[in-house]
């Protein structure tokens, strides 16, 4: 497997220059109270908006699912199970397919845990759903972006963690968890 990645060639805005619907050089103007592209000829306007990411708790005798990633951003750092959603998708399924893509896992999705919206993805700005788990079949093997699917001891959690975000929540959960 290939393992470079074009981040640049993944974000859905940078390097846009040319309207799509009428193929003028877009420009950086202010629109609506943001920076955005507009078309100076038929005034059609970018809108940058967030992908969905759906991301996984599964956790399995009392520790915690991490894969590690294969590309940027944050190759070579752990994360939860996690990508983004396709159109049409519904994030239930969505969670359920990334993580049997990374991890080979299957999983039964107990709830949702907590939703955020980040920066953090130099691609795109991201809203993310992150849901809990609960293995109920499949065989452990890193596949598709991940290098490695490994279960850590909530004690003793993998570093470095690619994202805030996830370092956030997993400790958020972990400390729920503790409390009861």
């Amino acid at each position: 497997m290939d393992d470079t990645y074009d981040m640049d060639a993944q974000a859905n805005h940078e390097g846009l220059k040319f309207c799509p619907r009428c193929a003028a050089h877009l420009e950086d103007r202010e629109s609506r109270g943001h920076r955005r592209l507009v078309c100076p000829n038929c005034s059609y306007i970018f809108y940058l908006t967030p992908a969905a990411v759906a991301c996984v708790l599964a956790e399995q005798d009392g520790k915690l699912l991490f894969v590690l990633r294969r590309y940027e951003p944050g190759k070579g750092q752990w994360c939860l199970p996690a990508g983004f959603i396709e159109v049409g998708e519904q994030p239930e399924l969505s969670a359920v397919r990334e993580v049997k893509e990374e991890t080979g896992l299957d999983v039964k999705i107990t709830g949702i845990y907590d939703t955020w919206a980040t920066n953090e993805d130099p691609r795109t700005p991201v809203i993310s759903i992150a849901f809990t788990a609960r293995v109920v079949g499949g065989e452990l093997a890193a596949g598709d972006d991940a290098t490695r699917a490994v279960f850590f001891d909530m004690s003793d959690l993998p570093e470095p963690i690619a994202f805030a975000d996830h370092t956030r929540i997993v400790r958020t959960y972990i400390e729920e968890n503790r409390r009861g």
